[in-house]
């Protein structure tokens, strides 16, 4: 997992560094929230809510290419405490743009992690148990959004397939703000 961490942060590096040397208003970053379903087996832990933190790249006016963090607000079922983090690459493909208003199809690799913690407890003769374990995984996305532009920032809401190929896939909704810099 921390391979799979190191190598996501050091994309994001080079996606931001490459993002500088460009014109400011090809880089927007922004921050929404997200509800996703059925990534948990438990039935209280089906959905989740959570935030959601990204950076997004105009390429030119069919493509954009964007990297987004997402994470989910732990949940608890028993002494089992689980919380699930999302790291998406994602690219757009504008298919509508008039006005304010602009409408995308997305696609891209998900990367999900998912973190469990139990109590631990020491069994005389056996040893101690529990504590906290994680596993990562891919997957595909595959969705569509839209913008709508204000004065001051632009709106967006985007409803996605994450994961796709993985145990942990989900539908996802998004909606938030993105700002240009």
């Amino acid at each position: 997992m921390k391979r799979t961490i190191n190598v996501l942060m050091i994309v994001t590096g080079l996606f931001l560094l490459y993002s500088n040397q460009t014109q400011a208003q090809d880089l927007k970053i922004g921050v929404g929230l997200v509800f996703g379903t059925g990534v948990f087996e438990f039935d209280d832990l089906d959905n989740d809510l959570g935030l959601r933190f990204e950076g997004l790249y105009t390429i030119n006016e069919e493509f954009r290419a964007t990297a987004d963090f997402t994470y989910f607000f732990p949940k608890s079922e028993g002494d089992v405490d689980v919380s699930l983090i999302g790291i998406n690459i994602n690219g757009n493909y504008i298919f509508y743009s008039e006005d304010e208003l602009m409408a995308y199809g997305l696609a891209g690799i998900n990367i999900g992690i998912v973190t469990v913690d139990t109590p631990q407890q020491t069994v005389p003769g056996f040893g101690t148990f529990g504590g906290s374990d994680s596993e990562s995984e891919f997957g595909l996305n595959l969705g569509a959004g839209i913008e709508y532009a204000l004065d001051f920032a632009n709106l967006f809401s985007e409803l996605k397939f994450g994961g796709l190929g993985g145990d942990a896939d989900q539908l996802v909704f998004a909606a938030g703000v993105r700002f240009a810099l």
